[in-house]
């Protein structure tokens, strides 16, 4: 299963990282969260599961308050249909990676 679903985890990196982000959002702060620290570092996030062992239980934490944050925030990006896509992407791939290391660390 955690086969199939890093297999699923590169796809989706596959997608993602053929968008852009959202132009008119890099400025603009939500609740007071810059997104573009917020975007990299759950890319980031995403790609040491990729690529990496299993998180550390910081690291484990700070992934999980930073999906909580995104899924508060995704309804700000609703008029926006672009933004809106590139940061449920964002989000699904967050959960998958979140997921995944969680079943490797139970292992």
């Amino acid at each position: 299963m955690a086969d199939e679903k890093t297999d699923l985890l590169a796809c989706l990196w596959d997608e993602f990282s053929a968008m852009r982000f959202p132009t008119g959002w890099y400025d603009r702060e939500p609740e007071g969260t810059c997104l573009v620290t917020l975007d990299t570092a759950l890319v980031g996030f995403a790609a040491n599961v990729l690529d990496g062992p299993p998180l550390g239980a910081r690291h484990r934490e700070h992934l999980r308050c930073r999906i909580e944050l995104l899924a508060e925030l995704l309804p700000a990006f609703g008029t926006d249909s672009y933004a809106s896509r590139y940061f449920v992407a964002l989000y699904r791939m967050a959960v998958l990676a979140e997921e995944i290391d969680a079943e490797r660390g139970a292992a």
